[in-house]
Parts: structure tokens; sequence; C-alpha cells
């Protein structure tokens, strides 16, 4: 699971299931090292600078750029994904 709003930033959410992404691992390492987000309405945001030699990344990130991925609704609270993506320059 990927906090939205870090773990060591944000204690008061770790325990928050609104905060959460279910992601592999290597794709929770993507996120967590802002390769990716998604924006309020759950679309793939591609940093313009990753760039990446995997296959599986190329794929699944990368090339689905746009697109809206599936969140149970209420599920993540679009706030923090406001939140989260106010933090990145580039978004």
């Amino acid at each position: 699971m990927a906090h939205v709003l870090s773990w060591s930033d944000y204690p008061e959410h770790r325990a928050d299931l609104s905060n959460v992404l279910a992601l592999s691992k290597t794709h929770h390492a993507a996120f967590d090292r802002e390769l990716f987000t998604i924006d309020q309405d759950y679309r793939l945001c591609v940093n313009p600078s990753f760039e990446t030699q995997s296959d599986v990344l190329q794929r699944t990130i990368i090339d689905r750029e746009g697109e809206r991925i599936s969140i149970p609704d209420d599920s993540l609270k679009p706030q923090y994904v406001a939140q989260h993506n106010a933090a990145l320059e580039w978004v």
C-alpha cells in the first residue's frame, strides 16, 4: 500500500484507509519517487523526466498516461490527492 500523503510527513494519516493506494511493490516505489501520480479524476499523470528501460513500467505507467485508473468510489480522499500533487513541481 502506498500512502498518498507520506507516512513520515503526515503521521496523523497513517491509519487512514482513504490515504492509501493499493500498488505493487514496483509501482509503490515509482509513486514514492514521484515518477507518477494520479489527478483528482484518477487519471495517470507521468513525470515528464521519467524514463525507464523496464518493459513493465513502460507498459503500465508511461504508455497509459492519461488513462483513468479504477479506484472504488469514496476509497480515496480527493483532498489528499490534491495536497500530494500540490507538492510535486512537475504537476
